[in-house]
């Protein structure tokens, strides 16, 4: 085990040395190549899928797994996980080699892109069903990196997380449950004093639930300020997603 690791290393370390000598990114991808700390050397090594990832891991990648995943395998470093996609029917309709449907649903999909860092935000789904989401869209786009600040709100392991990312020009906020539905109240106390701003919340629909109604979503636009609180309903495996500019 010690060698097979050891070889391991020298494979991802040689990897790395050549794709920075090029100006190329790596992501390690599959294996999984393990962390071993290369990145505070070559820094071109974005991030790598240290976990279970979820685009052909669905028999086992449940809205627990997500929630114990981000406070464990995170600790290491960026991975990528595949978060964010759309065509949550996968099996059924599109995919011939994963023939079950992604347990999760449409807008904790988009939050998971946020609560995860990687340096490289892989988002696994074709351009027609993004289209289909205009403000979960917009959510993913305003996410800017490097970020300015990023904050775990709130979370609990294999329970929830509610984590919060700033941009030059806006703060986004991502929450996820588990299996099971909650009510949270998030406090903007990370807000500019003095300073008015707009907050799109994007919430599960009533009735969403991450096995049997992955897509069903609402949304609303308010004005809010430092301390303000936003009050969001996460449904079975769902999700929160707040762009406040």
């Amino acid at each position: 085990m010690k060698n097979t690791l050891f070889i391991l290393f020298l494979i991802a370390t040689l990897i790395t040395r050549l794709c920075a000598e090029n100006r190329l990114f790596v992501d390690f991808h599959d294996g999984p190549v393990h962390p071993f700390g290369q990145m505070r050397t070559w820094p071109n090594a974005l991030t790598r899928e240290y976990c279970q990832a979820q685009l052909d891991g669905h028999k086992i990648f449940y809205p627990k797994t997500f929630v114990t995943s981000v406070f464990v395998n995170m600790i290491a470093g960026p991975i990528d996980m595949n978060n964010g996609m759309f065509d949550l029917r996968q099996g059924p309709t599109t995919r011939v080699d994963e023939n079950k449907p992604v347990p999760s649903t449409v807008v904790s999909e988009a939050a998971r892109t946020l609560i995860v860092f990687s340096g490289a935000t892989i988002i696994p789904d074709i351009p027609e069903y993004y289209q289909k989401y205009p403000e979960l869209l917009k959510f993913i786009s305003s996410q800017e990196m490097p970020w300015v600040e990023s904050t775990t709100l709130d979370g609990e392991i294999g329970e929830y997380i509610v984590m919060m990312r700033q941009t030059d020009e806006a703060y986004l906020i991502g929450a996820a449950t588990n299996e099971e539905a909650r009510n949270l109240s998030i406090n903007l106390d990370f807000l500019e004093e003095g300073r008015e701003y707009k907050a799109l919340i994007i919430e599960d629909g009533d009735g969403a639930d991450y096995l049997t109604n992955r897509e069903k979503l609402k949304s609303n636009t308010k004005p809010v300020k430092k301390n303000d609180t936003i009050n969001v309903s996460l449904a079975c495996g769902g999700g929160a997603c707040i762009l406040i500019e």
